[in-house]
């Protein structure tokens, strides 16, 4: 088997940017940022969804691809695969792909893992599965801080044509809701557009 690379930041000349968001609990946030993300007029985003929540809420999941956004896994429980044997790791993935397929209807080839933590076994054990595991080159920590410009600030000076950017729609975290604005018309001020991980893939 040909080894994957980890998708942390794709090589492009173009000023295309994937944000990406992860989703492991709860309803308000998710709920709020879609609308947000259509009214700021960003179509094409990734969203990394957890087997579990997809089971809890698959009208919002269904929601985000009926609004035209990407669906990844992101594990079916949001656990470190690094704690867990390959049996394990094997379960989690079949699970979460399983509960997405219900849900959305779309059978998942993108994977990250919960807190993006992995080592070299659970890399090896998620390539032998097929999965195309997506990191990220911008974080913006936007799970742990609460002051709007600091999130800003992680974002938009260190995004570069191709970067992967980590964001969040998940409860409870609603300061999400007031940097996702600021930091898309402060990147398309400097010229860029956003694109799914699959396309900026394309695009290599």
């Amino acid at each position: 088997m040909k080894k994957q690379q980890i998708l942390s930041r794709i090589s492009t000349n173009q000023k295309r940017v994937a944000l990406t968001f992860d989703i492991a609990n709860g309803h308000e946030v998710p709920l709020r940022m879609l609308p947000l993300l259509q009214k700021l007029g960003v179509k094409k985003a990734t969203f990394f969804i957890t087997g579990i929540w997809a089971e809890e809420h698959p009208k919002i999941a269904k929601r985000i691809r009926r609004e035209g956004y990407e669906i990844g896994s992101h594990g079916y429980r949001h656990q470190d695969y690094r704690a867990h044997n390959n049996t394990w790791i094997k379960n989690e993935v079949k699970l979460a792909q399983n509960a997405i397929v219900r849900a959305t209807g779309v059978w998942p080839c993108l994977f990250r893992t919960p807190g993006g933590d992995m080592d070299h076994r659970v890399i090896k054990k998620l390539q032998l599965l097929n999965q195309t595991i997506v990191h990220w080159d911008v974080d913006s920590l936007d799970w742990k801080l609460t002051r709007i410009s600091t999130i800003v600030n992680r974002v938009v000076p260190h995004t570069r044509p191709g970067s992967i950017v980590l964001l969040h729609a998940n409860d409870p975290w609603h300061q999400s809701l007031k940097a996702v604005p600021i930091i898309v018309r402060r990147l398309r001020r400097k010229g860029y557009r956003f694109a799914t991980v699959s396309e900026l893939l394309r695009q290599r």
